[in-house]
């Protein structure tokens, strides 16, 4: 029997779609899977996000349930991003498919927001920080598999060099620019590109110093990932010990914009910001 494929987070998204539209339409699994010559059980397979589901496949649902032109459209640029394969695939002996199913979200990504409180963001991390952290985060001691780890987080980057770049919102905590990762060098080399990043028209770095007087609340490090303008699709992710949570639901995305406005709101403007990352360069 055949290993099933892993969901993704755009099929889940495409699911729940149809999942809405079949309720308001008040259609039992049943009823709609035999208005479309298929299980009620296959049905419910699309709509959490577990079966895949071909284009044509869809288009016939989305006929089905006549669905509106600009819902048709999300859901047809969510199916065929799906289908596409990218440097990615070429990581499958080193990250999970989680993992790869968000750099595939990034690929696609119009905008990011991310706070990090203990390292640098890896979409602006130098490779020797990048190699310091890999293999500091080794519990098994695999210099290969760390190396292999340095090699995707570069290749992450590409995004940054493309014509139509992601917009970036980074917010970090001045603890991340403090922590020393590395020799001097590496982390003199790590600041300066962290400066030259933020002049970039497409990115906007602002510090959440020490001594902030008004309290952004406890959270942790996370980052909030948008495609398509208005979004098609919006994710967090946040990233633990031994792999990532991917959060989806409206609710809880809307909960950390608004935790992200208030760390953006409480950091450094953007120019303070890159005085403060000057500062720390000259104290190294």
């Amino acid at each position: 029997m055949a290993k099933p494929l892993p969901s993704t987070a755009r099929r889940r998204k495409i699911g729940r779609v149809l999942r809405q539209i079949r309720e308001d339409a008040g259609l039992t699994l049943n009823a709609a899977g035999r208005s479309m010559e298929r299980s009620g059980s296959s049905l419910s397979l699309i709509e959490k996000g577990i079966q895949q589901l071909r284009l044509r496949d869809l288009k016939h649902i989305l006929d089905v349930y006549d669905v509106a032109p600009d819902t048709r459209a999300a859901l047809m640029t969510l199916a065929e991003q799906q289908q596409q394969l990218g440097w990615w695939e070429e990581f499958k002996d080193t990250i999970s498919p989680a993992a790869r199913d968000y750099a595939s979200l990034e690929s696609n990504a119009t905008h990011l927001d991310a706070y990090e409180m203990g390292f640098i963001p890896g979409l602006l991390q130098t490779e020797d920080y990048a190699r310091v952290v890999m293999h500091a985060g080794q519990v098994e001691n695999n210099p290969a598999q760390a190396e292999r780890f340095v090699v995707y987080r570069m290749a992450r980057q590409q995004i940054l060099d493309r014509t139509r770049t992601p917009r970036l919102h980074v917010v970090i905590d001045e603890a991340a620019l403090r922590r020393k990762r590395g020799r001097r060098q590496v982390m003199q080399e790590q600041l300066v590109k962290l400066i030259e990043q933020s002049r970039r028209d497409d990115i906007s770095l602002q510090v959440l110093p020490f001594d902030v007087e008004s309290d952004p609340g406890d959270v942790t490090s996370f980052q909030i990932l948008d495609i398509g303008r208005p979004a098609v699709l919006s994710t967090v992710l946040i990233d633990h010990l031994t792999g990532s949570w991917f959060m989806e639901e409206e609710s809880i995305i809307a909960a950390y914009r608004a935790s992200f406005r208030r760390l953006s709101a409480a950091a450094l403007g953007e120019l303070d910001s890159q005085k403060l990352v000057q500062r720390i360069v000259s104290d190294l």
